[in-house]
């Protein structure tokens, strides 16, 4: 398995966080889309904001509802994550 693309992964776990967590996720998705480019110091640590710009990077533009699914698929992984460790 690969090493990560970051140093440190500094995203929030808190449910209660979740709108927060999820507008973080869509504004770095949208920034990704319209040409923004995070220098990468911003990257080395992973935050919700950067890893919708990353995959944002990734994928491109797509609908909001996609975007949605992606970020309900990020959090299923970082919980199955915690779970596992």
């Amino acid at each position: 398995m690969s090493e990560p693309i970051f140093e440190r992964d500094i995203r929030n776990t808190d449910p209660n966080q979740t709108a927060h967590r999820k507008a973080r996720f869509k504004d770095g998705w949208r920034n990704a889309v319209a040409g923004d480019e995070y220098a990468a110091n911003t990257l080395r640590e992973l935050t919700w904001e950067n890893l919708g710009y990353r995959l944002g990077k990734l994928f491109g533009e797509t609908s909001a509802e996609r975007v949605d699914q992606m970020y309900v698929w990020c959090v299923d992984q970082q919980r199955d994550k915690q779970v596992i460790q």
